[in-house]
Parts: C-alpha cells; structure tokens; sequence
C-alpha cells in the first residue's frame, strides 16, 4: 500500500454494487480519502477486474443481479489472494453476512454505510490484507529455497558459502566447518554428504562435547566382547557404521588429547583397532568436522594437536552468525513457523521488526526455539510482537550501545540472562540456548559460581 496525503496507507478497493448511486458515493467518498478504487456492478465485472488487478480490499454487496458477492468472496478464497472483502448488506440479510464472516469476510456493514466507519474498516482490512500480501510473498521465496537441505537464505555470503559446497562435496577432501553455536554447522555437513557421491550412504553424527572420554572412544571405535565390564557383546563403533559415508565430528575441540591421538592415527593410516582389539578395521569415511571454537588458538595453547588440525582441516567452511545475515531472519521464522504441524499463521510486521532487532546470540537455533515457543503458546490467527519472549521484545539491538564490548562480553551477557530466567538451572539454561551442558559449563568458566 502506498501513503495516503493524511500520511495513512492508501488502498486499491474493489467496489461490488449493483446500486449505481451508491456506488458512485463509495467510490467518490474512498477517492477523497486517497485510495483508489473501482466499481463493478455484478458478479461477473466482478471477477474480471479480480483477475486484472490486484486489490487490498472488496466491498461486496450481497444482492446482485447475477448472483451474490459471497460468489466473489469463494472465488478469493479458492484462489489465495491477498484481498480481504468487506460485505454490504442490509438488516434483512444479517445471517447471510454472518454466514459470509465463516467462509473469510473480514467483517461486515449494514446499509444505509456511514462513511466514517467504512473508513476505519477499508484501513484496518487493508492492513490486514498487506501483511498477508507480505507473508505470502515469504511463503513463496522460502519455496525457491528448499532445495537447498533445508539451508534457507538469501543473503549473498550465504549463497557464497553454498557454492562453496558445491565445490568442495565432489572431493573426499575433509572438511572442517566454523562457526558460533546455533549457526546450523549440521546442516552445512548434511548439505556436503547429499551433494557428493556418498549420498547413498550413512551420514553419522558423533557429539564430541556430550560424552566423557571412555565413552566416546568406546563410540568412535567400537568394542570387542570383554574389552571391559559390561562389554558382553562386540559392537560396532561410529566409524564403522559410517562406512563410505559421512562422519561428522561435531564440537571436534572438545574431544580429549588421548582420543585426539588415536583420531589421528585412524585419519593417517585408514584403519583403527577397536577397544579391546588385535585385529585393525579399514576405515572408509569422509571426515567433516564442526567447531564453534577457533583451533588455530587451540593448537597454540596446546589444547588441541596441531598435526590432527591440520588432517582435519582440508577446507574450511565458515559459516556467518544471524547477526550478519539479518535479511534471513523473516524467511527462517517463517520457515520455523510453517514446519509446526498444522500451523499456517502469518507473523505482524512488528513482530518481524523485533525479531530482525534482536542480537541472536543463539543464532538460528535460538530463533527456531522463540518462532516454537510464540506459536505453542499463542492462540491468535497472526503471531504478534507481545508474543515473542520479553528478550526480544525489549532488545533493539541497531540501538544498542556495542563500542568497546566484544563478541565474547555480549554472549557472556546473554548467558546470564539466561541463568537467571531458568533460576540458575544448568540443565534447563542449556536447553533454553540451544547448547549441551557440557559447552555450558566452559562457557561458564572455573570463576563463576556454580548453579543448582
């Protein structure tokens, strides 16, 4: 909609009235006010200028000499287009308007109009009929994208990184991916195991940061029969199950110095011992690995084996944070929005705006968690800005004063917001980030004080 002289938005309104006086005062009445209009004066004009011309709004008389406009009203419906209709009846024909409100009449008035109150709904009806306009419109841009596993953008960089991908998933080269928690690391490694030609085969996730050192090595590598207590039976590890496919290491900097040695050798070699065994297994698997840490400061530290790097690390893929790709943000919700079962809602231009506003230190995830959250929670047809949680809702972040705070400061901060919601609760902060509780606690660091 464009701007009315008033400063109001002005709208496109289709006029359906068989009564050629009042027509004329509608039509001359909604001009004066700055929108535009055009009349038709049965069913049939009716759907010729819907198919010509695209409008916010359709004031339908009930009684035409051709049918009704409930006629039209079924035809907008059938044909999902982003007008809302507004019918005209008289007193007699209430239950038929009520009738009309079922199928989607935005609302209804009784003649003789007052023109003061068709104002206020023409304006309220178009509003409606531009958010709708702009969802539909998300809606159809998100389609374009699907193909691409699930990786919904249009930002440049992002398209950069995909081409990347392109690319590199040809080669058995490994490949690390970068990137901050949230990020959606997984999906970069998922989209390079279904375009390369290990598609057909297993793609395997192990969590590095989620076990303890015995276990992921029992995970990574498998066990013989009595290779310890409890081991009754052999059983394959991560490794193996992957076989000519994908392994994805994920949080690869928290996996232990002496697992990281024997990684290493098993990456080196093409062949590892399962625990408790004598006999080696070939190994067969494109490694990608994920990281939100940077390793090159991991290695310097000694933290990290810089020969295991540097086998790891044959491309680099760094994937951008949310924050850096704001266009995205309306598109991924909307996309969150739609993967809820049963739900079609559209989201209010003010809550896009808050939503666009806000830092996003859990990056997408985050983002996935709030859209769920506000439409779990929220009963009205259209999500608005009073249902996003109380963070976003008061955070604008182009406002918010960031000279001399760095990354590391802001998400320090956000974790401690988040610990104070969930109570000191680690088990639920974590959830609520996004994150393992094991990534939780470094993030805390040995200073601060330990939560319930």
């Amino acid at each position: 909609m464009s701007q009315t002289a008033g400063g109001t938005p002005s709208a496109r309104v289709l006029v359906l009235e068989d009564d050629a006086a009042l027509s004329e005062v509608i039509c001359d009445e909604l001009r004066a006010r700055g929108h535009s209009t055009v009349a038709a004066a049965s069913v049939a004009e009716g759907i010729e200028q819907l198919s010509g011309l695209e409008f916010d709004v359709a004031l339908l008389d009930l009684m035409l000499p051709d049918g009704s406009g409930i006629d039209l009203l079924r035809r907008i419906r059938e044909e999902d287009l982003a007008t809302e209709a507004v019918v005209l009846t008289g007193y007699a024909a209430i239950a038929t308007a009520i009738e009309a409100m079922k199928i989607g009449a935005y609302d209804y008035l009784t003649k003789p109009v007052r023109m003061d109150e068709l104002e206020a709904i023409v304006h309220k009806a178009a509003e409606k009929a531009s958010l709708r306009r702009e969802n539909l419109s998300l809606r159809a841009r998100l389609q374009r994208l699907h193909a691409a596993e699930g990786i919904v953008t249009e930002d440049p960089g992002m398209k950069a990184l995909l081409a990347q991908i392109d690319r590199v998933a040809a080669s058995d080269l490994p490949v690390l991916v970068m990137g901050e928690t949230g990020t959606g690391k997984e999906l970069v490694a998922r989209a390079l195991h279904q375009r390369s030609g290990r598609a057909a085969q297993p793609f395997v996730v192990v969590s590095c940061a989620a076990m303890p050192e015995t276990l992921l090595e029992s995970e990574l590598f498998g066990y013989e029969k009595g290779a310890f207590t409890g081991a009754q039976l052999r059983k394959p590890g991560m490794l193996e199950l992957a076989d000519r496919g994908v392994l994805l290491l994920d949080e690869i900097g928290e996996v232990p110095a002496s697992v990281q040695v024997k990684l290493l050798r098993a990456v080196e070699s093409r062949e590892f011992f399962r625990v408790g065994g004598t006999r080696p297994v070939r190994l067969d698997v494109r490694i990608v690995s994920a990281t939100n840490r940077d390793l090159k400061k991991a290695t310097q530290a000694g933290s990290f084996r810089e020969d295991l790097y540097f086998r790891l690390n044959g491309v680099t893929l760094n994937l951008p944070p949310l924050r850096e790709r704001k266009g995205d943000v309306a598109l991924l919700a909307m996309h969150f929005l739609d993967r809820v079962p049963g739900d079609k809602r559209t989201l209010t231009r003010k809550a896009i705006e808050k939503l666009e506003a806000y830092a996003w230190p859990g990056n997408v995830r985050e983002l996935e968690m709030v859209v769920r959250r506000a439409a779990v929670l929220s009963s009205a047809p259209t999500l608005d800005a009073d249902d996003l949680p109380l963070e976003v809702r008061q955070t604008d972040w182009k406002s918010t004063p960031r000279t001399g705070r760095t990354l590391a400061e802001l998400e320090r901060e956000y974790i401690d917001q988040v610990l104070a919601e969930n109570h000191g609760h680690r088990g639920r902060t974590a959830k609520a980030l996004g994150i393992d509780v094991k990534t939780l606690y470094n993030k805390l660091g040995p200073e601060r004080p330990r939560a319930k």
